[in-house]
């Protein structure tokens, strides 16, 4: 045991081992004192301690962890950042890396790549969810348990945009090797979407033993990034589904508008490509289908374009090669870029950092708003007490409830459950307003603001649910009585019954039954739908030939 750790006190853990080290910190196995449990613990170097950008970046990675509380996240414990000593307590996965896992195994079947990527994104779903962006998503910060579950880890330089600059080439250039156009160029904004390119790239190392792009200097390495088309995972690895060769050049796409919308939109693509695997005969017949000839019918062909790429690729070796594909051009036009960089993220004034926001907000593609989030974010924390402030806010809300709606329905679409309580009463009103029962579905609407105002987790909703009752109020008209509505949808029912739409009348009637059964004061009327739904002919009769015998809705009136 070294030395230094020996016997070495941190707080309530006593520190046994280094595990490793990285840009800010060093990990020990520690105990924790009280009850003996191995903990990892994360400690700021002792030669950084003085600096304090990096200690304020410490302490937010700490609070950043300690607002992620997910299954495949490493887990916060605590920590301390006072009496000069900052460290946290986390959660000791003991399975290694993804990294150590593929140097130790090479490439990982499809199957498993599929499964690991799920978790990664969920992850990152509720990261980015949280506001979090994790910026330097590599192999090296996944962790594995002993079981093969996946943890995110490393926050170090999330939401942190001076920790992404490329002077420091030595620490960097693994890093290099996962990031996305706009982390070097700033053509468009860092956003969640900068880490799904982060996960096309996990993905493709995962799947082939290698990252997408190769390059012996870490410039050449960034203008891959910005200019060169990724080749596909195929090349490497023919078991590769087609399907999941196309999601991972989606991932990979230059531009973040084209990538996926999400890191749930990611999952839903990802289980698709399970479904279409399984509904083909076999992977080989997949495979073949996606590949063209069969390796044995196009042996001669292969041969021969092998032997033509190598002919080319000598004859490349042996011309003179441009100045402009020189390694020191490469490197004059990264420092040019850096250069660019720095004097257009000089800080602006207010008046146009709010001019910036004014036509992206006023488009009708929310892609367009999504592209200019992080300066809303950035206005509100830097000019908290603007008079445009108000503006700012409600634009980001806008952005908030934007996105809070598409994952919300994206959930009930996939039939996951809700994950908060409000989106749980967002989604019920809006099955009411979907059936047609706008008043029902008002009262629902106008419930959520009451029971989660001052709920920052809770305010896309909160915020959605008042625009849905403005909506709703403004279009009522006469509409007044759920029950009569109720009673109106169980007489269209019946006529499509008697009409032979039996398959529609049923889901009217259904629907009813689901959406209201737990509503005392519709009771009767639930009754009568089940039982048309048990058995409609001969409810139907005993009503309808009836017809003036007072029936239970009379109880309703």
């Amino acid at each position: 045991m070294p030395a230094e750790t020996e016997n070495r006190r941190m707080g309530p853990f006593e520190l046994e081992r280094k595990l490793g080290v990285g840009g800010m910190g060093i990990v020990y196995l520690a105990k924790y004192l009280k009850t003996g449990q191995r903990v990892a613990v994360k400690v700021l170097s002792p030669d950084l301690m003085a600096d304090h950008k990096v200690a304020k970046r410490f302490e937010r990675e700490m609070a950043i962890l300690k607002k992620l509380k997910h299954p495949h996240i490493i887990q916060y414990y605590g920590g301390s950042t006072s009496n000069n000593q900052r460290f946290y307590a986390m959660e000791l996965v003991k399975g290694g890396s993804l990294e150590d896992l593929i140097k130790k195994k090479g490439p990982i079947g499809w199957e498993q790549a599929i499964e690991y990527g799920i978790q990664i994104a969920q992850a990152l779903e509720h990261a980015h969810a949280a506001g979090v962006i994790h910026r330097d998503l590599k192999p090296a910060n996944l962790l594995l348990t002993s079981k093969g579950v996946m943890k995110l880890s490393d926050f170090g330089i999330a939401r942190d945009t001076q920790s992404t600059a490329l002077t420091a080439a030595g620490k960097t250039v693994g890093t290099m090797s996962y990031m996305a156009p706009e982390q070097i160029t700033g053509k468009h904004p860092i956003s969640a979407k900068t880490d799904l390119y982060a996960l096309g790239c996990v993905m493709f190392e995962m799947l082939s033993g290698r990252t997408p792009f190769l390059s012996e200097t870490a410039p050449e390495m960034l203008f891959k990034h910005i200019s060169e088309d990724p080749p596909s995972i195929r090349d490497f690895n023919i078991t590769v589904p087609i399907w999941l060769d196309q999601l991972i050049q989606e991932l990979l796409e230059k531009s973040p508008n084209d990538r996926p919308f999400d890191a749930l939109a990611v999952q839903v693509k990802l289980e698709e490509v399970k479904e279409l695997v399984a509904s083909q005969a076999s992977v080989s017949r997949q495979t073949a289908i996606g590949g063209g000839a069969t390796m044995k019918e196009g042996d001669a062909e292969l041969t021969k374009i092998l032997g033509s790429s190598n002919k080319k690729r000598k004859r490349k070796k042996d011309r003179k090669v441009p100045f402009y594909e020189k390694a020191w051009f490469l490197g004059l036009c990264l420092t040019g870029i850096i250069g660019l960089l720095a004097w257009g993220f000089w800080p602006a004034n207010e008046e146009k950092r709010f001019a910036e926001l004014e036509t992206p907000m006023a488009s009708t593609d929310t892609s367009d708003w999504y592209s200019v989030e992080y300066k809303l974010d950035d206005f509100l924390a830097d000019f908290p007490e603007s008079p445009r402030a108000e503006q700012v806010q409600q634009w980001a809300d806008r952005v908030d409830m934007d996105r809070a709606e598409k994952q919300a329905e994206m959930r009930n679409k996939m039939g996951r459950d809700p994950e908060t309580e409000a989106e749980r009463l967002y989604m019920e009103a809006r099955m009411f307003e979907k059936f047609g029962d706008r008043l029902t579905a008002l009262q629902k609407y106008e419930g959520i603001p009451l029971l989660f105002e001052g709920d920052d987790q809770a305010r896309p909703f909160v915020n959605l649910a008042r625009r849905q009752a403005q909506k709703i109020n403004e279009s009522i008209g006469g509409e007044n009585d759920p029950a009569e509505f109720i009673r109106q949808q169980i007489k269209e029912a019946d006529e499509l019954y008697f009409r032979g739409e039996e398959a529609q009348a049923r889901s009217r009637w259904q629907s009813i039954v689901s959406l209201y059964s737990n509503i005392t004061e519709h009771e009767a009327l639930v009754k009568r739908a089940r039982a048309r739904i048990l058995d409609a002919d001969g409810t139907l009769k005993e009503e309808y030939v009836s017809e003036e015998t007072p029936s239970e809705e009379d109880s309703e009136q």
